[in-house]
């Protein structure tokens, strides 16, 4: 009878102690290697200078070093598609911003509203119509009238076709009352240097893009799509209180594979609550134009929600893109 509970108490312990050594051997303090985070626009743009501007300050709140790999061009779609096919580790995330609800009511794309999971909104900047230093346009009725005598002549620069920026300008189109020809780039970074290069007329982008140019005397402002004068840049007037009653703009924040684990969720968001909230950051912020703006997870989900049925109703009341039978 002894020997019989002995053996059985072995049995409990070996047992018990491998399970032990087993959980032992295969938990991980996440994160434990890498974190890519895939931006589908090319360097230099707003949304990878808002990134990169947050991985100078977030080492200090994240004990992993997070890589910014940049999918450029084609509206965003080929970053979106290629992001759809990674596995929900918690290794890979997105940027996720206003062109990647905007583009999926232009055209069909495998992706939509709710294909990512969201993390945390981290900007929110209204957009700023820029022209070349020597353009004849010294504010906005010159360019307006100019674009009313010749419909279709004065040209636009934009981040991609069907993206935030663009679409933002075709809106302002309709509040303005005049036609412009767009021309699309593969990015904000791209947008700016055609600006200052005098390849377009004028281009439709939002801070931190063309900050430098701005104080560099490369580029002016002829008008901010918001409500009242941006408070880092209190010069440049606002298109309502240049007689045109409109104001849009774009937010950029993080989105994940679906299916990650909340809990992997909450250390990002956490982390980059955390940079957010930095002073040094809020410096660097700053000088680079970066308009914070924090929603958190659920906050985020549905004003996601909300943009997608935003932005549904502008394509579909301008019978825009092919996505829709009009």
């Amino acid at each position: 009878m002894k020997r019989s509970v002995i053996a059985l108490l072995v049995l409990v312990l070996t047992l018990t102690g491998g399970i032990l050594f087993a959980e032992g051997q295969t938990e991980e303090v996440y994160p434990s290697r890498e974190i890519e985070l895939m931006v589908p626009w090319s360097v230099g743009g707003s949304t990878d200078i808002v990134f990169r501007t947050f991985l100078m300050v977030l080492p200090k709140y994240l004990k992993a070093p997070v890589i910014i790999v940049n999918r450029p061009g084609g509206g965003a779609v080929p970053g979106y598609t290629e992001a759809m096919s990674k596995r929900p580790d918690g290794y890979y995330y997105v940027a996720w911003a206003t062109p990647s609800i905007t583009k999926t009511h232009m055209s069909k794309t495998p992706y939509d509203a709710s294909t990512f999971e969201p993390v945390i909104n981290l900007v929110s900047a209204p957009c700023w119509l820029l022209v070349p230093a020597d353009s004849p346009y010294r504010n906005l009725k010159d360019l307006l009238d100019d674009a009313r005598r010749r419909p279709g002549w004065v040209n636009v620069g934009n981040a991609g076709a069907g993206g935030g920026t663009h679409m933002i300008v075709l809106a302002f189109e309709k509040a303005a009352g005049v036609k412009f020809t767009h021309v699309p780039h593969a990015g904000g970074g791209p947008t700016v240097v055609a600006a200052v290069g005098g390849h377009v007329d004028a281009i439709n982008v939002s801070p931190p893009e063309g900050v430098a140019q701005l104080e560099g005397g490369q580029l002016r402002c002829l008008a901010v799509f918001s409500k009242e004068r941006l408070e880092a840049f209190p010069e440049y007037p606002t298109a309502i209180e240049q007689g045109v009653d409109f104001s849009l703009g774009q937010w950029r924040g993080i989105g994940a594979i679906k299916g990650t684990d909340p809990a992997q969720i909450k250390v990002i968001h956490d982390a980059f609550k955390a940079t957010m909230e930095d002073e040094d950051f809020q410096k660097l912020a700053a000088k680079a134009g970066i308009l914070l703006d924090y929603k958190g997870t659920e906050e985020f989900r549905r004003w996601v929600a909300d943009q997608d049925a935003l932005y549904e109703d502008i394509v579909k009341s301008n019978k825009l893109g092919d996505r829709y039978q009009y």
